[in-house]
């Protein structure tokens, strides 16, 4: 059964003034998601000072978190690896340590190639033909997210969580005209599509395995 695997890290963590804050800043965000993500099969758990990683069933709401994430810990970059494929090592409910498999192998790959290039979002797969349309779209997703401020973050996680835009605004203290304008210069409603449609991808690269497994049986 494959399932999907993410890792993450601080960009340039050792060059942060306050390194210990941002830290109890993760442990704090990554707690709060482990309380809320029903899709967690081993949970958010901080695997060395700096790094972070999780396994899920699904990719339902993998893409929320991340924003989550950005939001909390901004100005800070965050580079996050996802990969799907087997586990060979038995599933670990607690904490997301003790495992193996080529799903770690391919998000520990996708993690060491960000670290060579200006970009924070990468998504690994066993499978042998790759969407090109997906893998374009994720491109230019990871050209604009290396340039956004925290507004456009939160703004966007806002939409996600099906906000009004008066809340938004609200929330952020700003004018709703302000947060019209960051949805439409952000091109927001299409960063959402994105992720939506690497969402629905990554669900049917999980279900092969699945489909694999009952067949084999």
């Amino acid at each position: 059964m494959k399932h999907l695997v993410l890792i993450a890290d601080i960009v340039a963590s050792r060059q942060l003034p306050d390194r210990k804050a941002v830290q109890q800043q993760l442990r704090q965000c990554l707690a709060e998601l482990n309380q809320h993500h029903s899709g967690l099969v081993s949970p958010y758990t901080i695997t060395l000072g700096d790094e972070f990683q999780a396994v899920f069933a699904s990719a339902d709401g993998v893409f929320k978190d991340i924003t989550h994430i950005m939001v909390a810990l901004s100005p800070v970059r965050i580079r996050f690896a996802l990969a799907v494929g087997e586990i060979t090592t038995a599933i670990n409910p607690d904490q997301a340590i003790g495992m193996d498999g080529p799903a770690f192998y391919l998000a520990r790959a996708g993690i060491e190639g960000l670290k060579k290039i200006d970009e924070l979002l990468a998504i690994g797969s066993d499978d042998e033909h790759p969407c090109e349309l997906l893998s374009a779209s994720l491109a230019l997703l990871n050209h604009h997210l290396t340039k956004w401020k925290t507004h456009r973050f939160d703004t966007l996680l806002g939409l996600m969580s099906e906000q009004p835009v008066a809340e938004i605004a609200r929330r952020l203290d700003v004018s709703e005209q302000a947060v019209y304008k960051n949805i439409r210069t952000g091109g927001l409603e299409a960063v959402q599509a994105v992720f939506q449609a690497l969402t629905e991808a990554i669900n049917r690269d999980l279900a092969k395995g699945v489909l694999s497994e009952k067949g084999d049986g």
